[in-house]
């Protein structure tokens, strides 16, 4: 009986892991590709990758859904945005929690923006598709 209980809780740990690892990759997918559109300015893939209740939070600028954000997307100039150390922590099978730091270079409504800043990220599965619920960013203090 004690094997059999071995096996079976070696079991759902393995699996619990491997929906972690799968998890992680997803959502670190769906991080780059709503950067990537982002930096282009690209709206309608924006708008797929966002809950629409969508929070944004900048130490120059707030946004309290994606609707808001879209609608002044033009005044975002990326020129660079370089992502160094990404993780990724699963919350609960449907959220998730990404972090890392990043480079920043350009400019909103024709003001430099912030770099280097922690960015923190969560993202929620829906419908079988990970969404980005909230972005914040904080600069990085240079000692």
């Amino acid at each position: 009986m004690g094997l059999r209980h071995l096996l079976i809780g070696t079991a759902i740990l393995l699996f619990a892991t491997l929906a972690r690892a799968d998890t992680a990759d997803e959502v670190g997918r769906s991080v780059r590709a709503i950067q990537t559109a982002f930096n282009k300015g690209d709206a309608d893939a924006l708008k797929a990758l966002m809950t629409k209740d969508h929070v944004t939070t900048l130490t120059y600028a707030q946004f309290a859904s994606a609707a808001d954000l879209l609608k002044v997307l033009p005044e975002f100039k990326m020129t660079e945005y370089k992502m160094d150390g990404l993780k990724v922590k699963a919350l609960s099978k449907d959220v998730a929690l990404a972090s890392f730091q990043a480079t920043i270079k350009g400019t909103y409504k024709g003001k430099e923006v912030p770099s280097p800043v922690r960015v923190v990220e969560v993202w929620i599965k829906r419908d079988g598709k990970w969404l980005e619920a909230s972005y914040q960013e904080t600069p990085v203090t240079r000692k």
